[in-house]
């Protein structure tokens, strides 16, 4: 049997020359504890059934003040217009603390898995 997971990678991103020192990985607000709400996308059955993968990166903006998200900018595409909306979906759900992020990068890894 054929089980299809999300694989969500915590890589270190290397920041490009665009994102600013307010920039912060996914792993470090995790370690410091600054989100209140880290919603995963679902692996959509028609991607799984059709075999589609990928990996993106994906900057999430928020209001400093509030903790509210702002904004989910595609800085690096899954490569399947699907993957990417679902990992938008899910990623506009997140929260984090007030007064704590201004932005994160976040690694979305979606592949297929035999167990």
């Amino acid at each position: 049997m054929r089980l299809s997971l999300i694989l969500l990678t915590v890589v270190t991103v290397q920041l490009s020359s665009a994102a600013t020192p307010d920039t912060m990985s996914e792993e470090e607000a995790i370690r410091q504890d600054l989100l209140v709400v880290a919603a995963r996308p679902d692996y959509p059955y028609e991607a799984r059934r059709q075999r589609w993968t990928g990996s993106g990166i994906f900057e999430l903006t928020f209001n400093y003040q509030t903790g509210n998200l702002r904004e989910v900018h595609v800085v690096k595409s899954t490569g399947v217009r699907m993957l990417d909306g679902h990992a938008i979906g899910a990623l506009k759900l997140w929260k984090a603390k007030p007064r704590s992020v201004h932005n994160i990068l976040v690694p979305i890894t979606f592949i297929l898995s035999k167990h």
